[in-house]
């Protein structure tokens, strides 16, 4: 269904909302009409902070990457993947395990678009770029939809708050996700929104089901929102419908094809609604507060915020506790939705009203929100990854990491490498890596100091019966062998 101009105006500034809201729609009528005149010279401002956003990703994960001290073994996992898409290759992660098939795990086929861009560049640093670049870019839409809703001066604010927000930190600080092209698309989808875009919205939300498998229930929570609250029903219903039907075959079909066990292996995770609010309840409290106050809870005031409900639901009612807190990349993808419906909450703050009861306190939070959220974020830093960039120990190479970089040159390329934990993503852009796996490789690299376990020479005697290694690299606990028989 296309819409006419002035049906589109109405759509954005919420004529079609409750009565109440027709305030809201004279504001959005006034920015919206200014956006509307020819192309605007970019706000320097605004490049300011996506250059800065891209920068401080930028050293979040490189200075990790650099002082070989990763997060996890997913870095690996990915570069790998990567490096088989680059090679036209099936997804196959021997990191996983021998074999394995990535697609198996999680439904993200969007990781195939790095293909073309590691060829060219074969190394886990263009996939960490890669996410910087993306959590720069996403600070864009957020902020065109503040201001075509508040206005310039609110706009730099919001944007700002955004992209300095403690959960894209988390998810830059914590490796290299999929999710990170969620990010950008969720901004891009849920600005056109606001913005009384909806083709774009469409458009720009549709490739979400092939981030992951999950994103298709966020796509349902969109469609309905557009639907219940924008009154777009046909488009609400397309969106869900679609984000459903993917997620029904990723969940059931795609995913226990690939998968060696032939399940979809995340149920074990799963756990029962009556747990939402009797198990973890005082980590699962602050994390929602946490998520919400660099919005200064003006979120709430939009009902956008409803889009974020999947995402928190899969997470509270799972029985892995890590799903729970605010550490890791999990509630990155929540920034671009609360963001973007604070800025909506705020614009109908704004609006409330004559004779309301609570327009004095509405109107304070409509002017001053948008600084006070600079100010939240600015405070949650001294609490977040972005602590670290004022953090000497981020900037310190050790001996121990020049000796890992040593001997990770030790090992040819296009070999295959049993290596340890901290090594598997450099090793991974170029070999075929184990992580102590039950295949005997042609070279083994073992690192004392990684967190998996502890390993020793005559650990590595023992690993593979029949086969014979012999050391060609030993230094500051890190050892390389050759395997000669």
């Amino acid at each position: 269904m296309s819409l006419a101009p002035d049906a589109l105006s109405e759509v954005a500034t919420g004529r079609h909302r409750r009565p109440e809201s027709s305030d809201v729609a004279r504001i959005r009528r006034s920015t919206s009409s200014r956006g509307k005149s020819r192309r605007e010279p970019r706000d320097p401002v605004l490049m300011a902070v996506v250059g800065a956003v891209f920068l401080v990703s930028c050293v979040l994960s490189l200075s990790r990457y650099l002082r070989v001290a990763p997060a996890t073994w997913d870095l690996g996992i990915f570069t790998e993947v990567v490096h088989r898409y680059a090679h036209l290759q099936a997804p196959i992660v021997h990191i996983k395990g021998p074999g394995f098939d990535l697609l198996g795990d999680h439904f993200h086929p969007i990781l195939a678009l790095l293909g073309p861009l590691f060829l060219i560049f074969p190394s886990p640093v263009t996939l960490l770029l890669v996410q910087a670049g993306l959590t720069a870019a996403s600070v864009i839409p957020v902020y065109r939809a503040a201001r075509a809703l508040l206005g310039q001066s609110e706009a730099r604010l919001m944007c700002a708050a955004y992209g300095f927000s403690w959960g894209l930190a988390a998810m830059n600080a914590y490796d290299f996700h999929e999710v990170c092209f969620a990010v950008p698309l969720l901004a891009a989808s849920l600005s056109a929104l606001v913005r009384g875009k909806v083709r774009e919205t469409a458009l720009w939300a549709a490739p979400l089901v092939f981030v992951k498998e999950d994103q298709g229930l966020t796509l349902v929570a969109l469609g309905a929102v557009m639907a219940f609250c924008y009154h777009l029903q046909r488009e609400g219903l397309i969106v869900s419908y679609w984000g459903i039907a993917w997620t029904i075959v990723a969940v059931y079909l795609i995913i226990p094809l690939l998968d060696p066990a032939h399940v979809y292996p995340y149920w074990d995770h799963g756990g029962r609604i009556s747990e939402l609010l009797t198990t973890g309840l005082w980590t699962k409290l602050p994390t929602l507060v946490f998520i919400l106050l660099p919005t200064v809870f003006a979120a709430l005031w939009s009902p956008i915020v409803l889009v974020a409900v999947p995402a928190l639901l899969l997470r509270f009612i799972s029985g892995e506790s890590l799903f729970w807190g605010t550490a890791g990349h999990y509630n990155a993808t929540l920034m671009p939705i609360v963001f973007v419906a604070a800025i909506d909450g705020l614009a109908r703050a704004r609006a409330v009203p004559d004779g309301a009861r609570l327009r004095p306190v509405a109107l304070w939070l409509g002017r001053h929100g948008p600084a006070m959220s600079l100010a939240c974020a600015a405070a949650i830093a001294f609490q977040s990854p972005l602590s670290n960039l004022w953090n000497s120990s981020t900037y310190h190479i050790d001996a121990h990491a020049r000796a890992a970089d040593a001997a990770m040159k030790a090992v040819p390329s296009g070999k295959t490498v049993e290596a340890s934990l901290d090594e598997l993503a450099p090793l991974g852009a170029r070999d075929d890596v184990y992580w102590w796996g039950s295949v005997a490789p042609q070279w083994i690299l073992f690192d004392s100091a990684s967190p998996e376990w502890q390993v020793s020479p005559s650990f590595i005697a023992g690993r593979h019966v029949g086969v014979t290694y012999r050391a060609v690299f030993n230094r500051d606990g890190i050892w390389v062998y050759q395997r000669v028989s």
